[in-house]
Formats: structure tokens, sequence, C-alpha cells
């Protein structure tokens, strides 16, 4: 679409009146002539050139960003530093349904929906429209599937995916294969593990161990390690730790995948093992221990040379389970009065009240669709199946290129995630579309992360602002520049 004089006037107007807000809005994004909203030419975002994106846990937006838990850094302080977004969704539920979805575009199926408690492949396999597999059974995916960790092979672009905890019970899982804890063909890994005091990774947070495509080539595995690096061993020389790499924009990849333990990701209301408080008989989980972790690895990350250059640091959450009304930080020790689960009484009273406060918890967006293997997305999560999905988690997102306090209403979900990292990548052939989109990533309409993201595109540094400064709301088209309204209030910037 090309920019006319009247909308070029109003961004010079917008602009001009930011200035004078002190918000510090900049040059618009470009725009290349185009009829399609679906098509990646329309929007030029400005050139990141490294990724950081942190998956946390099972957070509906009212949990974890209007101020009713200890997690004042995700909260308030990192938006400062970049943009929020309100409208960010998971696209099922439980846990590994969403991460399968983000690195493949693979809907949900009925195995990884149930966190697949058996390791094993999926069954039968074979191809259905729109780059979908039948899956009726088991969560390990063929050859046949390409991720997003494929992707970038091809464009010879390097990746990693750091987990916490990784390789501390090798018994548990296979350092040198992806984390993956066992063989998943025939009968597979029974129960492939929870937590333990001495080592929290779990294998569902991993979004490599679940496709042939990358499990079965040592490269790949090699590019999936333990988040704080691995002592040598006899065959193996030592894995430097995420702190190694980021000593130089050499040694740091362009995308890092960074899973946190099963504590650290606000997971576990109480933490089996450490929870990085420096207290051994601190325990406290939920977003508590979530903004421990963020606060020890925000800060080098944007202290890094690759940060500083085109960096951007995503903080995403796999889904939205029900708020903090029913389980306090996180899914708790301490279930809902009445309840054996998830308020799973259609009645009224204590537990109908539980089926209530889930209501960000189930909604989907984006027009996502069920795909071949169930009848919803979401799979009619928490005994609510009248609009069923991954639920509202909100997202932060930080970069030279992102005016600081933003806020977008725009949503999004794991498919566009998937399509603005194979877009900021440069993977424009192939996929189900032919333009680089693998399955519902390329699902047409699907809007990568647009010009209420990449708002500032000068990628001029400028300092923290409130949350809220400028706000950007939803659009119908891509082609729309957002214009958004300049708050001018002044509220300090700090940790509490």
């Amino acid at each position: 679409m090309k920019l006319t004089r009247t909308k070029k006037t109003i961004i010079a107007g917008i602009a001009a009146l930011a200035t004078m807000a002190g918000v510090g809005l900049v040059a618009a994004p470009g725009f290349a002539s185009g009829a399609d909203d679906n098509h990646r030419s329309e929007f030029h975002a400005p050139k990141v050139g490294h990724v950081w994106t942190i998956m946390l846990e099972n957070k509906s937006y009212e949990s974890t960003f209007t101020g009713l838990n200890q997690n004042d850094y995700l909260w308030k302080t990192l938006p400062s530093y970049g943009e929020l977004l309100t409208q960010y969704y998971g696209t099922g539920h439980y846990s590994l349904d969403n991460y399968i979805s983000a690195v493949s575009g693979q809907a949900p199926a009925p195995a990884n929906q149930a966190d697949c408690a058996q390791y094993t492949n999926v069954a039968p396999g074979l191809p259905a429209a729109d780059g979908q597999v039948y899956a009726s059974s088991g969560c390990v995916y063929p050859a046949s599937v390409q991720t997003i960790f494929n992707q970038l092979d091809a464009k010879k672009v390097s990746w990693k995916v750091y987990n916490q905890d990784m390789g501390n019970n090798p018994a548990r899982e296979n350092v040198y294969k992806c984390g993956i804890p066992g063989d998943p063909s025939g009968a597979g890994v029974v129960d492939p593990g929870g937590s333990t005091p001495t080592d929290q990774y779990v294998v569902k947070h991993n979004p490599a161990a679940w496709f042939h495509s990358v499990i079965d080539n040592p490269a790949d595995c090699a590019n999936v390690v333990p988040l704080d690096g691995y002592a040598a061993t006899t065959g193996h020389a030592a894995i430097p730790s995420l702190a190694d790499d980021l000593k130089s924009e050499k040694t740091t990849p362009a995308f890092s995948w960074i899973t946190p333990n099963n504590c650290s990701d606000a997971h576990d209301a109480t933490c089996k093992g450490d929870n990085l408080s420096g207290d051994p008989n601190n325990h406290q989980g939920g977003l508590y221990a979530a903004d421990l972790f963020l606060k020890k690895w925000i800060p080098s990350i944007m202290g890094s040379a690759a940060f500083q250059k085109d960096g951007e640091i995503q903080i995403l959450f796999d889904e939205a389970f029900p708020p903090y009304k029913m389980y306090g930080n996180s899914i708790a020790d301490q279930q809902y009065a009445a309840d054996s689960k998830f308020g799973t009484d259609s009645g009224t009273g204590a537990s109908a009240q539980a089926e209530a406060d889930t209501a960000q918890s189930v909604v989907a967006c984006c027009g996502e669709l069920p795909g071949p293997n169930t009848t919803q997305p979401g799979f009619q999560a928490f005994n609510q199946d009248t609009t069923p999905g991954g639920g509202v988690t909100g997202a932060v997102l930080i970069s030279r290129f992102i005016t600081p306090g933003s806020v977008s209403a725009q949503p999004y979900n794991h498919y566009s995630w998937l399509r603005t990292i194979e877009d900021t990548f440069g993977i424009h052939r192939g996929g189900i579309d032919g333009d680089g989109h693998l399955a519902y990533a390329g699902t047409d309409g699907l809007r990568p992360f647009g010009p209420d993201v990449y708002n500032n595109a000068a990628g001029r540094a400028l300092k923290p602002s409130p949350s809220g400064s400028s706000l950007y709301p939803a659009t119908a088209s891509i082609n729309e520049l957002p214009q958004p309204k300049i708050v001018t209030k002044s509220v300090p910037v700090d940790d509490k």
C-alpha cells in the first residue's frame, strides 16, 4: 500500500504530538505496495538480527499483568523497556500442544493436549490438509514435519534451545540427544517425568524434543543445550552456557529459545528445588520464582553486544491457566474448594464459581482452526467449551525497535509468533503458503507482529517509559498504521 499525502500528514502529526508529549515515537515503519493483507511484503519490519524467546507457564493475563501477584519485575519494570501485548493468546491446553504449535504450526492433538504421558511416536503420522498431520495418538512427529529449527538450518541461521536443569540427571534425559527421555519407537517411554528436587527440567517444555526432524540429527541436538552449560565428559567437549554465549556477538546465536525449569517458569506453585532466591528454605514458585529468573537473565541479555546491536527479547506464556482467584500464583498445591481438579461440577456454589473464573483461560483468537485431530482448539478445557482456545496470556517484547512503554491490543497467538520469526529471519520460500510459513502459521489472513509492535523502526535508543505511554488499539487491517493514543502521565519506573 502506498502512503497518500493525507496519510503522510497524519503520520507526521502523530510523530509531532509524540515528541511534544515526550514519548519519543519516531518515524513510521515502511510499507510496500500489495493487494493482500496476508502478504509478507506489505509491512517491512526493522532488521532484528537476534531474538531471545523465553516461554513461561500457565498464566492468564489477569494473573500476570494486573498487580495481583508477586511479579513486579515482569508486570511493571519490563514493559517500561518495551511493549506489553494485552491480547496475546495460547493455542491450546495444557502445555505441550502450545510448544508444538509454536515451533511447527501443528494444531493440538489428543496426546499432546494431555502433555504426552507416554513419550511415543505420532500415529498414523500421515499428511493432512494445510500442512497438518493426522495424530490420533503419540506426540513425537515424523521427520516430514518441519519446525522453525529446520527452517533456520536451511537459511544457515544459528540457533539454540537453552533448557534450565537439562542434564542434571542423565538417567532421566539425554543431554546429548536433545534432552529426550528415551526412544519413542514402539511403546516409547512411559511417564517421561516431572520435576525433582535436583532436576526440575521437564521434557514437555522442550520444544525440540518432539520432532524426528530435529532429534534424529546430531548437529541439531548439539544446539539443544543446558541453560547453565555442561561439563566435559568422555568423548564430549564441555557445553557453554547462555552466559558464555552472550560474551560476544560472534558466539551469540541469532535465535535463542529459553525454557526455564518447572520452578522458574512459574509452573509449580511450590518448587521441588531451587527457586534462585538464594535461600535453601524458600521454595515459593509461581510468578515470584519467574521474576527471580527474569531478574537474573534479562539484564545479562540486554547488556550483551548482540542485543545492543539488533536484539529483541520476547517473554511469552504457553497458555492461560485459571487465574489467581482459583490457584494463587500457579496451578498450586491447594485445590479450589469442593473440587478435585478444574471445577467439573456444573452446578452452583464454589465449583461453579471456579468455572466462571476461568473466562480468560479458554478463549481463542486470530481465526484459530482446530486441526484434523480435535473438534475444537483448546480441547474444551476447565469445563468450558463455549469459546475454547489457549486463553489470553499477554506478552512482553523488548527491543530498540520498540518504543518503551507501548501497549498494543492487537490480537496475536503462537501461530502469529511463528510467522513473525519466519519473516524476521528471511524465510520466504516453502511452507504451506509458498511464502515460508509452516502449517497454521501460513493461514490466510494471519497477522505477524506489525507496526503496532515495531513502532520505533529507526532503532534509536529511548529511555524507559511507564507502560501505557503509547496505546495501540487493534486494527482491522495490517495495512493500517496504528495511531497510538499518547498518554502524558509521569510515573516513576522502578521494581516496586
